[in-house]
Protein backbone atom coordinates (compact mmCIF):
# COMPACT_ATOMS: atom_id res chain seq x y z
CA UNK A 1 0.00 0.00 0.00
CA UNK A 2 1.18 3.47 -0.71
CA UNK A 3 0.89 6.50 1.55
CA UNK A 4 -2.21 7.83 -0.21
CA UNK A 5 -4.22 4.63 0.21
CA UNK A 6 -3.27 4.54 3.91
CA UNK A 7 -5.21 7.80 4.26
CA UNK A 8 -8.01 7.22 1.73
CA UNK A 9 -9.33 3.90 3.01
CA UNK A 10 -9.96 5.06 6.61
CA UNK A 11 -11.36 8.37 5.31
CA UNK A 12 -13.80 6.56 3.01
CA UNK A 13 -14.92 4.28 5.86
CA UNK A 14 -15.49 7.29 8.12
CA UNK A 15 -17.49 9.14 5.45
CA UNK A 16 -19.62 6.07 4.71
CA UNK A 17 -20.36 5.65 8.41
CA UNK A 18 -21.39 9.27 8.84
CA UNK A 19 -23.63 9.19 5.78
CA UNK A 20 -25.35 6.00 6.86
CA UNK A 21 -26.01 7.22 10.41
CA UNK A 22 -28.71 9.69 9.39
CA UNK A 23 -31.57 7.90 7.64
CA UNK A 24 -33.53 9.11 4.66
CA UNK A 25 -36.09 11.77 5.69
CA UNK A 26 -38.93 9.62 4.33
CA UNK A 27 -40.34 7.64 7.28
CA UNK A 28 -39.54 3.96 7.33
CA UNK A 29 -40.73 1.21 9.57
CA UNK A 30 -38.57 -1.87 9.18
CA UNK A 31 -38.81 -4.85 11.44
CA UNK A 32 -37.89 -3.48 14.86
CA UNK A 33 -34.30 -3.90 15.89
CA UNK A 34 -35.10 -3.50 19.60
CA UNK A 35 -37.18 -6.36 20.94
CA UNK A 36 -40.79 -5.35 21.70
CA UNK A 37 -41.87 -6.53 25.13
CA UNK A 38 -38.39 -6.06 26.58
CA UNK A 39 -37.90 -3.91 29.71
CA UNK A 40 -35.54 -1.05 28.91
CA UNK A 41 -33.36 0.58 31.53
CA UNK A 42 -30.18 2.63 31.38
CA UNK A 43 -28.36 5.54 32.98
CA UNK A 44 -26.91 8.46 31.04
CA UNK A 45 -26.34 12.17 31.74
CA UNK A 46 -28.40 15.28 31.23
CA UNK A 47 -27.09 18.44 29.56
CA UNK A 48 -25.70 19.63 32.90
CA UNK A 49 -23.64 16.45 33.30
CA UNK A 50 -25.83 14.96 36.05
CA UNK A 51 -26.55 11.23 36.01
CA UNK A 52 -30.15 10.39 35.05
CA UNK A 53 -31.80 6.99 35.27
CA UNK A 54 -34.54 5.83 32.94
CA UNK A 55 -36.09 3.77 35.75
CA UNK A 56 -36.83 7.06 37.58
CA UNK A 57 -39.61 7.56 35.01
CA UNK A 58 -41.46 4.34 35.86
CA UNK A 59 -45.18 5.03 36.08
CA UNK A 60 -45.05 7.30 33.02
CA UNK A 61 -45.29 6.61 29.33
CA UNK A 62 -41.89 7.52 27.87
CA UNK A 63 -41.02 8.36 24.29
CA UNK A 64 -37.26 8.40 23.72
CA UNK A 65 -36.13 10.15 20.57
CA UNK A 66 -32.52 9.55 19.53
CA UNK A 67 -31.01 12.52 17.70
CA UNK A 68 -27.77 14.35 16.92
CA UNK A 69 -26.99 17.97 16.14
CA UNK A 70 -25.49 17.01 12.77
CA UNK A 71 -28.59 15.01 11.70
CA UNK A 72 -30.87 17.20 9.57
CA UNK A 73 -33.96 14.91 9.72
CA UNK A 74 -33.54 14.82 13.51
CA UNK A 75 -33.63 18.60 13.75
CA UNK A 76 -36.56 18.80 11.31
CA UNK A 77 -38.78 16.55 13.46
CA UNK A 78 -38.04 18.34 16.74
CA UNK A 79 -40.73 21.07 16.40
CA UNK A 80 -43.36 18.34 15.97
CA UNK A 81 -42.01 16.49 19.00
CA UNK A 82 -42.11 19.70 21.05
CA UNK A 83 -45.74 20.32 20.03
CA UNK A 84 -46.71 16.73 20.95
CA UNK A 85 -44.89 17.01 24.26
CA UNK A 86 -46.61 20.30 25.12
CA UNK A 87 -50.01 18.81 24.28
CA UNK A 88 -49.50 15.64 26.34
CA UNK A 89 -47.08 16.37 29.19
CA UNK A 90 -50.03 16.36 31.63
CA UNK A 91 -51.18 12.93 30.36
CA UNK A 92 -48.64 10.88 32.35
CA UNK A 93 -46.23 11.29 29.42
CA UNK A 94 -42.60 12.36 29.10
CA UNK A 95 -40.52 12.83 26.00
CA UNK A 96 -36.76 12.43 26.31
CA UNK A 97 -34.52 13.71 23.56
CA UNK A 98 -31.44 11.49 23.76
CA UNK A 99 -28.58 13.25 22.02
CA UNK A 100 -25.80 11.04 20.72
CA UNK A 101 -23.51 13.84 19.48
CA UNK A 102 -20.03 13.92 20.93
CA UNK A 103 -20.25 17.68 21.55
CA UNK A 104 -22.64 18.07 24.50
CA UNK A 105 -22.11 21.85 24.58
CA UNK A 106 -23.23 22.09 20.95
CA UNK A 107 -26.39 20.13 21.80
CA UNK A 108 -27.10 22.39 24.78
CA UNK A 109 -26.65 25.52 22.64
CA UNK A 110 -28.95 24.13 19.95
CA UNK A 111 -31.71 23.28 22.45
CA UNK A 112 -31.44 26.68 24.15
CA UNK A 113 -31.55 28.53 20.81
CA UNK A 114 -34.66 26.63 19.70
CA UNK A 115 -36.36 26.85 23.10
CA UNK A 116 -37.32 23.17 23.32
CA UNK A 117 -38.75 22.34 26.72
CA UNK A 118 -38.65 18.55 26.87
CA UNK A 119 -35.77 16.93 28.79
CA UNK A 120 -32.58 16.33 26.84
CA UNK A 121 -30.24 13.58 27.93
CA UNK A 122 -26.86 12.77 26.38
CA UNK A 123 -25.24 9.51 25.42
CA UNK A 124 -22.16 10.12 23.30
CA UNK A 125 -21.39 8.15 21.23
CA UNK A 126 -24.74 6.33 21.41
CA UNK A 127 -24.04 3.33 23.64
CA UNK A 128 -27.72 2.83 24.48
CA UNK A 129 -28.54 2.80 20.75
CA UNK A 130 -25.86 0.20 20.16
CA UNK A 131 -27.11 -1.97 23.04
CA UNK A 132 -30.68 -1.78 21.68
CA UNK A 133 -29.60 -2.61 18.12
CA UNK A 134 -30.72 0.73 16.66
CA UNK A 135 -28.84 1.59 13.49
CA UNK A 136 -29.88 5.07 12.37
CA UNK A 137 -31.08 8.53 13.27
CA UNK A 138 -33.56 9.76 14.08
CA UNK A 139 -35.04 6.82 15.95
CA UNK A 140 -37.76 6.67 18.57
CA UNK A 141 -38.84 4.07 21.09
CA UNK A 142 -41.96 4.05 23.24
CA UNK A 143 -41.95 2.57 26.74
CA UNK A 144 -45.11 1.90 28.71
CA UNK A 145 -45.53 2.76 32.40
CA UNK A 146 -43.57 -0.36 33.39
CA UNK A 147 -40.61 0.47 31.14
CA UNK A 148 -41.58 -2.17 28.57
CA UNK A 149 -40.73 -1.40 24.95
CA UNK A 150 -43.98 -1.12 22.99
CA UNK A 151 -42.95 0.58 19.75
CA UNK A 152 -39.88 1.38 17.66
CA UNK A 153 -39.59 3.76 14.73
CA UNK A 154 -36.61 4.39 12.46
CA UNK A 155 -36.72 7.73 10.67
CA UNK A 156 -38.57 10.97 11.38
CA UNK A 157 -41.93 10.58 13.07
CA UNK A 158 -45.07 12.25 11.77
CA UNK A 159 -48.03 13.70 13.64
CA UNK A 160 -50.17 10.82 12.39
CA UNK A 161 -47.62 8.28 13.67
CA UNK A 162 -47.48 9.89 17.11
CA UNK A 163 -51.28 9.94 17.38
CA UNK A 164 -51.60 6.37 16.16
CA UNK A 165 -48.75 4.78 18.12
CA UNK A 166 -48.25 6.91 21.25
CA UNK A 167 -51.64 8.41 22.09
CA UNK A 168 -53.35 5.07 22.86
CA UNK A 169 -50.96 4.65 25.82
CA UNK A 170 -51.74 8.06 27.30
CA UNK A 171 -54.32 8.77 29.98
Amino acid sequence: MNRRSNFLIPAMILIAGLLSACVNPAPQNPEPSPTPGKRIDFSVKDLQGQKVDLNSLRGKVVLINYWATWCTPCKEEMPLLETFYQAHQDDNFVLIGLNVSNDVEDAAEFIAAKGYSYPIWTDPPGNTMIELGIHGLPSSILLDEDGILRWFWLGPVTEETLEQEVSPYLK
